[in-house]
C-alpha cells in the first residue's frame, strides 16, 4: 500500500506485557481483551472467498454479544470495522444499519514492543499484539447498547489468547 505503513506511537508503550506471542495465533482465531471493563474481541474466519468482509469478530461486553465485521475500503486504503447491535436481517437500508451501529471506524493493529501502529493483519497472518478501535469508548457510551453502562471501555484491546 502506498505511503507510510507504520507510525511510531510513544503513548502506545503504556500497554502491558503480552501473555501470548502473536506469532502463535492467526488473526482469525485471536481473542483480545480490553482492561477497563474487560470487553473482549473474538475474531473468526470471514465467510468465504467471495465475501466483501475481510474479517469477522464478536464483541463481548456487559454479558452481551455484538456482531462485528471488517471491510477494506479502497478509497481510503484502510480496513473499516463496525460493531452492530441487533441489526435487522435481509433487505435493509442504510438508515437501518446506521440505527444499529454501535461503532464504526478504522481498525488498527498495534505492537507496544516497538511502539508501532499498523493495519489489521490479513486472515492467515499472525495476530497483532493489540487491536486499536479509535473512539470506541465514547461511541459505546453514546450508543443504545452502552448508554446505561457504569464505565467506559478503552479503545485498545490486548491479545489474550487463541481460539483453537
Amino acid at each position: 500500500m502506498p505511503g507510510m505503513r507504520s507510525v511510531p506511537i510513544v503513548a502506545f508503550s503504556l500497554l502491558g506485557a503480552q501473555s501470548l506471542a502473536a506469532a502463535e495465533c492467526p488473526i482469525e482465531k485471536a481473542i483480545y481483551r480490553e482492561p477497563e471493563v474487560r470487553a473482549e474481541l473474538r475474531f473468526a474466519p470471514a465467510n468465504g472467498e467471495n465475501s466483501p468482509l475481510s474479517h469477522r469478530f464478536s464483541l463481548v461486553l456487559g454479558g452481551k454479544h455484538f456482531d462485528g465485521h471488517v471491510m477494506y475500503d479502497p478509497e481510503i486504503e484502510r480496513p473499516v470495522a463496525m460493531v452492530l447491535n441487533n441489526c435487522p436481517e435481509g433487505d435493509v437500508t442504510g438508515a437501518d444499519i446506521a440505527a444499529c451501529t454501535v461503532w464504526r471506524g478504522i481498525i488498527y493493529a498495534g505492537d507496544q514492543r516497538n511502539g508501532r501502529i499498523d493495519l489489521l493483519p490479513s486472515e492467515g497472518e499472525p495476530a497483532a499484539p493489540a487491536i486499536v478501535l479509535p473512539g470506541f469508548g465514547p461511541a459505546w457510551m453514546a450508543s443504545s447498547a452502552g448508554k446505561s453502562a457504569d464505565a467506559m471501555p478503552w479503545d485498545v484491546f490486548s491479545l489474550e489468547g487463541c481460539d483453537q
